[in-house]
């Protein structure tokens, strides 16, 4: 076994202790989440929305691809789980018709890519883990099929994760004003590694 694998599994051991408390199959995101940030706190702090593990799982194994809000969320996400399912990561804020909308709007390029890709997103998988703006606007013009709501920022990041915790979309959110592009991937893959069970 290579050093890198070693460390994964103690880790997790360490992990899984931590969260001895917590139910399956929620536990199996959570370890994700602490992992990923070496933060044991941050579990109490996700919520679980609308029978949220399994629509989620449902939603990968029906061939739902990821779409993302920053590049690095999606550098994160296992391409090939998803792709296994026929699904794929997408993700616009680097493309120039973006780019061009947003200094012509005044917005910024992740708010700017959701409205100009506002139809792909509708019945997809959104992962927020940088912008609020972006999921801001996923609210008001789009329909995913499931949301994970990890964006960080002291502007607007807790307030629009719950608006999505008052909506009927399933989605699991970090409240507050925490979290980023690792906690959203780490979510991402714990729900692909369960959907490849």
């Amino acid at each position: 076994m290579k050093e890198a694998e070693k460390i994964e599994r103690e880790s997790m051991r360490v992990v899984e202790r931590m969260l001895s408390g917590y139910r399956l199959p929620e536990r199996e995101v959570l370890k994700r989440v602490v992992h990923a940030t070496a933060e044991p706190e941050l579990a109490g702090r996700v919520v679980f929305h609308g029978n949220a593990v399994e629509a989620g799982v449902s939603a990968i194994r029906d061939g739902c691809s990821m779409i993302t809000d920053v590049e690095m969320v999606a550098c994160g996400i296992r391409k090939d789980v998803l792709e296994g399912f026929g699904g794929r990561v997408k993700c616009y804020i680097s493309s120039a018709d973006v780019a061009e909308y947003a200094r012509k709007c005044g917005i910024t390029r992740a708010r700017a890519s959701v409205m100009l890709h506002a139809d792909e997103i509708n019945g997809s998988i959104f992962v927020s883990g940088n912008s609020p703006t972006a999921l801001d606007e996923v609210l008001e013009l789009c329909k995913p099929r499931f949301i994970i709501a990890a964006c960080v920022g002291f502007v607007g990041a807790a307030e629009v994760k719950e608006r999505v915790l008052e909506g009927d979309t399933p989605a699991i959110v970090l409240r507050g004003r925490r979290g980023g592009s690792g906690v959203a991937a780490a979510i991402a893959n714990a729900l692909l590694l369960l959907a490849r069970r």
